[in-house]
């Protein structure tokens, strides 16, 4: 008894070649969610930590130093490299007196895990992503 052997039909055949040709392109979109999604993220934390950073300096004694620490423990368990010197950098510019304003500048260099998916960029594997934020200094207690 000879066993039959099963082909594939045109239609078989025309779906998997449609498959192979999409998945690319489909993966490629969701790496960039994906990277998306971690921009977003860091920018909110940016945002978030330079305004919690100039909100302590303005009823602090010595704002620029509170304004730099407020601002590096602000998302250090949720970012990765969130120190200063390694991809953080905060900037504090103030007069200091009361009634003056405090400008808490925050920066972070995002990783890029996606960067080798489109050669045309050469940022080196990080974007980097700012937020500040501006307070006027309060009078103390």
């Amino acid at each position: 008894m000879a066993k039959k052997v099963k082909t594939l039909t045109t239609e078989q055949g025309s779906a998997l070649i449609e498959s192979v040709l999409t998945l690319p392109l489909m993966l490629l979109l969701l790496a960039g969610i994906i990277q998306f999604g971690f921009l977003f993220n860091a920018k909110v934390a940016v945002n978030s930590a330079s305004f919690e950073a100039a909100r302590q300096a303005t009823a602090s004694l010595s704002p620029a130093v509170t304004a730099v620490r407020v601002a590096e423990n602000y998302a250090g368990g949720s970012l990765p490299g969130w120190k200063i010197g390694e991809r953080l950098e905060v900037a504090v510019s103030t007069a200091g007196g009361v009634g003056d304003s405090v400008t808490v500048r925050v920066t972070y260099q995002v990783p890029l895990f996606f960067e080798h998916l489109l050669p045309l960029t050469t940022t080196g594997g990080v974007m980097k992503v700012s937020g500040w934020s501006t307070m006027y200094i309060e009078e103390r207690p």
